[in-house]
This record gives structure tokens, C-alpha cells and sequence, in this order.
């Protein structure tokens, strides 16, 4: 069964939403399955925050919010990280940067 953000997505008439939507799904399941918890933890973060917004429990702003704390907060944890641990949370901040807030925020 879809999430409510990927029917979201699916209903954006926007010839990059369906780029979007399948680098979204691998980016959540690169994070799922991280060795990290801290990424998996931040990846499901970013799950909740896109259903929420599909459901109109949160505007478009305070998903914009929450998703640049995500890659932030990613940042910040990534210091104190091992090798292994580093580059996968450089991957995870990478994609909130280009998917979420270069992508979808601009198409929604």
C-alpha cells in the first residue's frame, strides 16, 4: 500500500513529479536499511513529515522547516561519525537538498 505522500505526489501535474517520487522512495529506503539508527531514525522522520504534509496536518512551510532541521541536524551528526557513518549521512543530507527542498518544495 502507497504512503499518503506518494499519492500526494502523484497528483502534482508537474513532468518531474514522478522523478521525484522515485528518487524520494530511494532515498527513504536507503535510509531504512542504513547500518546508522541514527539515519534510520532521520529517514523515518522524513517519512512522517511528507505523509503529514499530504494530509494537510502541516503547511508546506513547516515542512520546509522540518525537512532543513532533518539535513541540518544530519550535518551536525555526521562530525561525530564514523567513515561508514559519514558518507551515508552525506548521502541522506545530499538528498534532502536536491529532492525535497531543490525538488519537491518547488513543485507544491
Amino acid at each position: 500500500m502507497n504512503d499518503k505522500w506518494q499519492e500526494f505526489i502523484d497528483n502534482i501535474k508537474d513532468d518531474s513529479a514522478k522523478l521525484i517520487k522515485e528518487e524520494l522512495n530511494n532515498l527513504l529506503n536507503a535510509a531504512k536499511g542504513d547500518s546508522e539508527e541514527f539515519i534510520r531514525q532521520q529517514g523515518d522522520k522524513l517519512k512522517s513529515y511528507l505523509n503529514q504534509l499530504a494530509s494537510g496536518k502541516i503547511t508546506k512551510e513547516q515542512f520546509e522547516g522540518y525537512v532543513i532541521d532533518i539535513k541540518d541536524l544530519t550535518e551536525m551528526q555526521m562530525l561525530k561519525m564514523t567513515v561508514a557513518g559519514k558518507a551515508s549521512a552525506q548521502r541522506l543530507a545530499n538528498g534532502i537538498s536536491k529532492i525535497v527542498i531543490d525538488g519537491l518544495l518547488k513543485i507544491i
